[in-house]
């Protein structure tokens, strides 16, 4: 091949990659990582949406309450006068059970069989807004203790189904029986 035709070749050569849209730059093939990464636009973080103040007051009272029925449950039960219902109970809910409990298992030496469950419970009142927060907690519970006296008289009846009207208040970041009421079924139990 002669000098002509070599430019000629050449020149071709030039023009087919001009038309092919060529560059200078190298493409890398499909399956090989780029020398340069590509950053990933980030994806944008979802913002959490801010939880209400009486939303989450009101969970941490169903919760709390429902430890609470639970450890005075075990105590009426199992426990007798030095039983520390002042873990979950304050002020007259607190006299009033360590009164009762007083006179069933200490006066009367009586056994205590049955159990108490917690069917389902709400928050009927709340007040964020004093010095002291409070609540009302309508709760829906199954009594069925008995108790009976060393002489075998039977002191206490299952009660059944029965709704319990507990006021609560936070003390120490714990929300506290205060004041219990126990009336029939019919007023708050839906189950």
């Amino acid at each position: 091949m002669n000098r002509y035709g070599a430019t000629v070749v050449a020149a071709s050569m030039l023009l087919t990659l001009a038309a092919c849209g060529g560059s200078d730059a190298a493409t890398p093939p499909a399956n090989q990582t780029p020398v340069i990464p590509v950053t990933p636009t980030p994806t944008p973080t979802p913002k959490p949406t801010p939880v209400d103040p009486a939303t989450a007051a009101k969970r941490k009272i169903l919760a709390d309450y429902a430890t609470s029925f639970a450890f005075i449950q075990k105590g009426f039960l199992n426990g007798g006068g030095a039983y520390p219902y002042e873990t979950w109970m304050v002020d007259d809910a607190l006299s009033s059970i360590k009164s009762f409990v007083g006179f069933v298992k200490v006066v009367r030496r009586a056994k205590v069989t049955g159990d108490g469950k917690l069917l389902e419970s709400k928050v009927t009142a709340l007040d964020l807004k004093t010095k002291i927060p409070t609540a009302t907690v309508t709760a829906c519970v199954t009594d069925n203790y008995t108790a009976v006296a060393s002489n075998k008289v039977v002191i206490v009846k299952p009660a059944g189904k029965v709704v319990k009207v507990d006021k609560v208040k936070l003390l120490k970041g714990r929300w506290m029986v205060f004041s219990t009421d126990t009336k029939r079924a019919e007023f708050g139990c839906t189950r």
